[in-house]
């Protein structure tokens, strides 16, 4: 079974989305979990049209099955 990363983003009045990705490994680095963050919160400024200073992150979680909600975004 693939394993994912995933975290919610939000601001302000704008809806949360919840961002993944597959895993490379079964334990992520820093490094891996960094850049998928910061990947989050660049395509949700983006998306949103909001300062990325001003995203707010969920919480990070790995080693999770690959989420059900249609409305989650990989990237």
């Amino acid at each position: 079974m693939a394993l994912y990363m995933t975290q919610t983003m939000s601001e302000g009045v704008h809806p949360s989305v919840l961002y993944y990705r597959k895993q490379t490994q079964p334990h992520v680095s820093h490094e891996e979990s960094g850049r998928f963050t910061q990947d989050a919160v660049n395509d949700y400024a983006r998306t949103y049209d909001v300062p990325a200073d001003q995203v707010e992150k969920g919480k990070y979680m790995s080693s999770q099955g690959k989420p059900k909600s249609n409305k989650a975004v990989e990237i």
